[in-house]
């Protein structure tokens, strides 16, 4: 079908937040042949060609909603506040989320595209790629992007200008802020959406936790006849969250009791993964970890789901890297394996990839704490821990936390965290960076944590 094939059906709009996503939008919008004015409390923000500016006042001024037949959301910015003012002020405005405007255009123009949707506190980009690779391996040509790498409106400009060809499939992470502002998406039946798990986070923007978890259920909106809903049986939120599951579509949990419900088999990170009558060997999963024996298997339900062969999930399960600074194993040193996961900003992610890890551990854990409950932390130090080395601001606290549980020592640089993690560990064991803090004491963010990590592991000379 012809890019052009149906009209832009917005003549003006209001893009409100103009950060990478919204910059994306306007500029689609302008290059749709829409009238395009952005706003941003910045005065000083970057505007795409063509977009009229409205920058610097603390909210949207009224002025700015005249004659408006679309607003458009950052995923930064709280919808309320605009969805009333545009009830005031442009009352039959459409309201979309940067990424729900690029679904709804990108279905106009290329319509009935299988689709996979993924949302969850921790986890999401990880599973997100690997149902990419995995639709990748089964010849579906998915575009993979949204809340991680590439916004979808941004590739849509380069399908317009015919700079790719259209994608076959997609593969979408979706975070709850763009969730709060998706529209009811056109999902093709054969399409499928999950929650990965819900645990503590952006409560500075939710009541609580309830609503939080009713975000994240918004991604089972288009669902209908043939479409495929995924949860985890084991996460406390999934009770809820299956009320939110329309009834035309068919809901599998992760861990069922079902005798056909894919589960993993074998303790710690498991033997094999099954689903249905089907058995993927864990050993074709470079990714350690039980939690990612799970997210591998939300990844094969979803790719099975729309079509992928057995086959091809073995071997994209195969092929299937990881991605950097979540628990990508970077060298083995004497019989020690060394582990970047610098990603894990928070205690659940800790908890996450250490819980069922299948070796003793050195842990490097500390930064800029973010209001995090540590404790458990301690019962998966006792379980498995060979130490702790503590590091940055909270240094004094994760000390604290391992004392009585494990060895520990503070560490001065990322270079002496690596040397004190190396002499405790045994041959056989693995040291693992998971900070559970944010890296803004030492480090410009996270990646640059890890990549410094990194690097001092691979300049470490062997000793046998």
């Amino acid at each position: 079908m012809s890019a052009q094939s149906h009209p832009l059906p917005w003549r003006r709009a209001l893009v409100i937040g103009l950060g990478a996503s919204g910059r994306e939008a306007a500029a689609l919008l302008v290059q749709l042949g829409a009238a395009v004015r952005g706003y941003d409390r910045n005065p000083d923000a970057q505007l795409p060609e063509g977009v009229e500016p409205w920058l610097g006042e603390a909210t949207p001024p009224t002025a700015a909603f005249a004659d408006l037949d679309l607003v458009v959301l950052s995923p930064g910015v709280p919808p309320e506040p605009v969805r009333a003012l545009a009830a005031e002020h442009a009352p039959s405005a459409a309201i979309h989320g940067e990424m729900s405007l690029a679904l709804e255009l990108l279905d106009r123009r290329w319509p009935g595209l299988p689709t996979v949707l993924i949302t969850g506190t921790n986890g999401k980009s990880t599973v997100t790629a690997l149902i990419g690779a995995l639709l990748e391996a089964g010849g579906l040509m998915p575009f993979t992007g949204g809340n991680l790498g590439v916004p979808l409106s941004a590739a849509l400009r380069e399908l317009l200008r015919g700079g790719r060809p259209p994608p076959g499939s997609l593969a979408l992470e979706c975070s709850s802020f763009q969730l709060e502002t998706m529209n009811e998406a056109r999902l093709h039946p054969t399409s499928a959406a999950m929650v990965l798990n819900v645990t503590p986070d952006h409560l500075d923007r939710y009541a609580d936790m309830t609503s939080y978890a009713a975000t994240k259920g918004r991604i089972f909106a288009g669902l209908g006849v043939g479409g495929l809903a995924l949860l985890d049986a084991e996460d406390p939120f999934t009770p809820a969250l299956r009320g939110q599951v329309p009834a035309a579509a068919r809901l599998v949990e992760i861990g069922g009791d079902g005798p056909d419900a894919p589960r993993i088999i074998g303790p710690g990170p498991g033997e094999a993964l099954a689903l249905g009558g089907e058995r993927y060997d864990r050993g074709l999963l470079r990714l350690a970890g039980r939690h990612n024996a799970k997210n591998a298997l939300f990844a094969v339900a979803a790719a099975r789901h729309l079509g992928v062969s057995q086959e091809a999930c073995a071997a994209g399960l195969a092929d299937f890297a990881g991605l950097p600074h979540r628990m990508v194993a970077v060298r083995v040193v004497d019989g020690i394996t060394f582990y970047n996961d610098s990603k894990a900003t928070n205690v659940a992610s800790v908890v996450a990839n250490l819980d069922g890890f299948d070796r003793p551990y050195v842990l490097i854990a500390g930064g800029r704490l973010k209001g995090d409950d540590l404790s458990p932390l301690r019962p998966l130090l006792a379980a498995r821990g060979r130490a702790l080395v503590a590091i940055g601001e909270s240094a004094d606290t994760f000390a604290a936390l391992a004392d009585g549980v494990v060895p520990w020592a503070k560490a001065t640089s990322m270079a002496e965290a690596v040397e004190r993690a190396r002499d405790y560990a045994q041959r056989g064991d693995a040291v693992i960076l998971s900070p559970a803090c944010s890296s803004f004491d030492w480090f410009r963010n996270y990646a640059e944590r890890g990549e410094v990590f990194t690097r001092e592991v691979l300049e470490m000379t062997a000793t046998s």
